[in-house]
């Protein structure tokens, strides 16, 4: 029987409710290198749903841009509804270890003080194997898969 060895296991982050209860979010530590070689630490919520890794329209400037909306425009389904993003190549991130260069998308989100956007799917995922441990509160990543 195969088995599949992780090397990195990321906690879930722990927020509490104003009742006091627990919420787990799958909370991974990005870091954004910017054209001129910049390195912007991000948190971003691990998302299996999210096509492509996409941030909140309000960071557009630390892409080098001057509005939101410069890129391509592409309708992405969102929990609530179809929105429009907008789409910008080539952008790179290190991720669980790794430099990635791929795509993102800037979308109107709410703000939110935990994280800045969420990590999708497309290029970054196929560079990874990931399993979950729900009741233990842990994402499990290796660089093998």
């Amino acid at each position: 029987m195969p088995t599949k060895n992780f090397e990195q296991t990321i906690r879930f982050y722990e927020y509490r409710t104003t009742g006091g209860n627990p919420i787990w979010l799958p909370l991974v530590q990005a870091t954004l290198i910017t054209s001129d070689h910049r390195r912007i630490a991000l948190s971003l919520m691990f998302d299996t749903g999210a096509s492509v890794t996409t941030l909140r329209a309000d960071l557009y400037y630390l892409l080098g841009l001057t509005s939101w909306n410069q890129g391509s425009p592409v309708q992405t389904a969102t929990a609530n509804a179809i929105a429009t993003a907008y789409r910008y190549e080539n952008i790179t991130f290190e991720v669980f270890g790794k430099t990635i260069t791929g795509p993102i998308h800037l979308i109107e989100l709410p703000a939110n003080p935990l994280y800045s956007g969420l990590l999708g799917r497309e290029t970054l995922f196929n560079e990874f194997g990931f399993g979950f441990w729900e009741s233990t509160h842990e994402l499990l990543v290796t660089c093998n898969p």
